[in-house]
């Protein structure tokens, strides 16, 4: 049918079991909602290793950093955003990352998957403790993206060439 149609086949075919995986070893194997893996997962599949590796890092270092930004801020709302000084917080959050992740990181790709990472954090905290959502966020988009590298790195055949350069 063509090039396209071969590319789109192959990524279909990598993100769906690569998600496939991280439902069933997060939430089968070990109960816990595989919802923010599977979507790191989906987000760091790209056409070749090095880009999946490349996406997969700065998705990481954002969820990472979002999320210590997230408990700091935490520390001085004290409950969700629902008065003036929540509020101003937020929002100079969003403007600490965004530098943060650019400047200081030198990872500027990394700032929207902070700020999204920040944002459940800082808002959807509901009752639940802060450092285990945070610790949890961040270790659960660190196994989609693992999940993610290997699968393409199986699927896309460059662990053959891998093999070859190991009996050289």
């Amino acid at each position: 049918m063509g090039k396209e149609y071969d590319e789109t086949l192959n990524k279909s075919l990598k993100i769906s079991i690569s998600v496939f995986w991280c439902v069933f070893l997060l939430k089968v194997l070990f109960n816990v909602n595989p919802f923010y893996a599977a979507i790191a997962a989906v987000s760091c599949l790209q056409g070749t290793i090095k880009d999946s590796f490349k996406v997969g890092v700065e998705r990481v270092i954002g969820t990472i950093f979002g999320g210590v930004v997230g408990l700091f801020a935490i520390y001085f709302i004290t409950t969700e955003a629902n008065d003036f000084k929540g509020s101003l917080i937020m929002a100079l959050s969003m403007i600490i990352i965004i530098f943060g992740c650019t400047y200081i990181l030198k990872k500027p790709a990394s700032s929207t998957i902070a700020c999204i990472v920040f944002l459940g954090i800082a808002t959807n905290m509901e009752g639940r403790d802060p450092y285990f959502w945070a610790g949890k966020r961040i270790l659960t988009t660190i196994v989609g993206v693992i999940i993610a590298l290997v699968w393409n790195w199986i699927l896309s055949g460059e662990y053959k060439s891998f093999k070859k350069r190991k009996r050289v």
